[in-house]
């Protein structure tokens, strides 16, 4: 449905492949994803469900919300990463 959500049990290899694709280079951490939801608009946005796991043992590892926008035509990119308490 249009501008509704769509929550998936499972990533599909394109929701992984989009994922990777479009996360910039992190300096201190790298996002593993877990689960997803989609909404259709002028493109599609994604909600990512991830673990931020450090490179190094000065951070702490913790739970992320990704935001990611892919237009109609064009590239994808980020449009929010937010902290999970």
């Amino acid at each position: 449905m249009p501008g509704g959500w769509n929550y998936q049990a499972y990533l599909t290899p394109y929701d992984t492949y989009l994922f990777y694709h479009t996360m910039d280079i992190n300096e201190d951490y790298f996002y593993i994803p877990l689960a997803v939801a989609t909404q259709v608009v002028n493109g599609t946005n994604y909600r990512f469900i991830t673990i931020a796991e450090p490179k190094d043992t000065t951070h702490t590892p913790y739970y992320a919300l990704v935001e990611i926008y892919k237009p109609l035509e064009g590239d994808a990119q980020i449009t929010n990463i937010t902290a999970i308490d």
